[in-house]
């Protein structure tokens, strides 16, 4: 019973509590379509980091396909929608399940094969490559690097009191706050965040206590597909447009590393005081254009060279906050 207090009365749930009530309050406080489209590109962009946070942070698996497994979902959701007629919802469920299981075969095919966190970076590069050019190129199917336009998502009765940007900001909160208290749960609450630590620090030790590493990292990223499938097909709707550009290497992925990292990897507040800080960063960067890649770049070099823990395991030092 002790334990079971400690959990409810834990200053952490608060906290995750109470960042969550603040993300829902947001767009009444900051008013503006403007400041509402960031901070929806903020909340999307929470759940991209953070599933790359549990995934590269968690299990030691640099997935360099988040924008791939996106678009995956984004793709099969919008022209299963504006070809058959399917529900905007269950084709939205049926393009999440697919990254969840594209996910897990590239998480299967790196532990069968025993490759290291390099060789899975670039099995996964490989494979997001591979999902640029077909969209690209299946012209007659995907639009190209033009894209389609998807059926709108059947929201027009709530819209109507509170409008469709903000019908899109609070589902995209919904993603962000369950991915928020999960991996809060998964962390620091359940066995799985010592399997994760376990695996973090030396995968052949974790063997000999009896850890199945391989069924552990299939597992997250099985749970990680799934995210980002859910918020990529979102996405997608949210933009009004499918294309390329929206699910492309530099677009998702190089701002999702940089913000899991320089928020804490494998941490709960990580991916969303990076997507605080980046997206705004991002949103003032803008007019260099292509440039703007070079300074991420420069970001990833500097963070991994000299602050490689991130922001959340720093001020747990310096204030001795566990979260």
């Amino acid at each position: 019973m002790a334990e079971k207090r400690e959990g409810l009365f834990d200053a952490r749930v608060f906290v995750v509590i109470g960042l969550s009530v603040l993300l829902l309050l947001l767009p009444f406080l900051l008013t503006g379509r403007y400041l509402l489209r960031v901070l929806t590109q903020m909340v999307f962009f929470v759940v991209f980091s953070g599933a790359f946070s549990l995934l590269f942070g968690g299990t030691n698996q640099l997935f360099l396909c988040i924008a791939a497994l996106a678009g995956i979902s984004a793709y099969t959701s919008g022209l299963m929608t504006l070809h058959f007629g399917i529900n905007h919802w269950l084709t939205v469920l049926l393009g999440s399940l697919l990254s969840m299981g594209v996910a897990a075969g590239l998480s299967y095919v790196a532990n069968i094969r025993r490759l290291g966190v390099v060789f899975v970076a670039i099995l996964t590069l490989a494979f997001q490559l591979i999902f640029e050019n077909v969209t690209t190129g299946l012209v007659g199917l995907t639009g190209g690097d033009t894209g389609f336009r998807p059926p709108p998502l059947p929201v027009e009765a709530l819209a109507l009191f509170i409008g469709q940007d903000l019908v899109f900001y609070f589902m995209a909160s919904a993603l962000a706050i369950f991915s928020l208290v999960f991996n809060f749960w998964l962390l620091q609450k359940s066995k799985w965040g010592l399997i994760m630590e376990a695996i973090r620090s030396e995968e052949l030790a974790a063997e000999v206590i009896g850890i199945n590493v391989r069924r552990a990292k299939v597992l997250i990223a099985a749970f990680s597909g799934f995210m980002i499938g859910l918020a990529g097909a979102i996405y997608g709707y949210y933009n009004s447009l499918i294309a390329p550009i929206y699910y492309s290497f530099a677009g998702i992925d190089i701002l999702s590393q940089v913000m899991a990292v320089f928020g804490g990897k494998a941490t709960v507040l990580g991916p969303l005081i990076g997507s605080g800080i980046f997206t705004y960063i991002n949103e003032n960067i803008r007019f260099l254009g292509p440039v703007s890649l070079s300074v991420y770049g420069a970001v990833l070099i500097v963070l991994f060279a000299s602050f490689r823990n991130g922001v959340v395991p720093t001020l747990r030092r310096w204030i001795r906050f566990v979260f």
